[in-house]
C-alpha cells in the first residue's frame, strides 16, 4: 500500500485533502467547532457547530447519497443529477464534513475537480453556496488570529 493512502482517506470514491485528514488526526479539525470566526466564514451564527470524523463523514455523506428519497432531497436542494443548476448540490459530488447546528450542513463539492474540491454551506437562506474554495483556506479562515 502506498505510503499516506488508506480505506478511509476516500469516502465514495472521492479523496479527502490532505490538510483535511492531517488536522482529523491532529484534532485541529473538531476544535475548529469553537473558532470565533464561524459566524464571519459562514455568514450565519452557529448553533451547535459540529466538524466530523472521517466515520461521521462517511455516515453523513451515505445518508445522503443512499438514505434520502427524492422529495426529501429537494428539501436540502439536492439532486441525484451529477450537473445541477446554482444553489443545488449533487448527491452525487459531495462528501459532509460538518454541521453549524441543525439543517446547516457544509460539504465538499467535489463537482468542479475530482480532487481539488471546494467547500459549500447550505445556509438559512435556503440555497447552497461556496464558502471557500478549498478546506485548506477554510482551515486558515476558522483559525483564530491569536491562538
Amino acid at each position: 500500500m502506498n505510503e499516506g493512502v488508506g480505506p478511509h482517506e476516500y469516502i465514495f470514491g472521492m479523496p479527502l485533502p490532505a490538510c483535511l485528514i492531517e488536522s482529523i488526526k491532529d484534532r485541529r479539525w473538531v476544535g475548529l467547532a469553537d473558532s470565533p470566526e464561524l459566524g464571519r466564514v459562514f455568514g450565519e451564527t452557529s448553533v451547535r457547530p459540529a466538524f466530523h470524523s472521517i466515520p461521521g463523514m462517511m455516515g453523513m455523506t451515505k445518508w445522503w447519497r443512499e438514505e434520502l428519497d427524492e422529495e426529501t432531497l429537494r428539501c436540502y436542494f439536492g439532486t441525484s443529477d451529477e450537473y445541477v443548476e446554482p444553489g443545488y448540490m449533487s448527491r452525487l459530488k459531495t462528501v459532509f464534513i460538518g454541521n453549524l447546528g441543525p439543517d446547516l450542513p457544509f460539504v465538499l463539492d467535489y463537482r468542479t475537480s475530482p480532487v481539488a474540491p471546494n467547500v459549500a454551506f447550505l445556509g438559512e437562506e435556503g440555497s447552497w453556496r461556496k464558502i471557500s474554495e478549498s478546506v485548506c483556506d477554510l482551515l486558515l479562515a476558522l483559525r483564530p488570529v491569536n491562538p
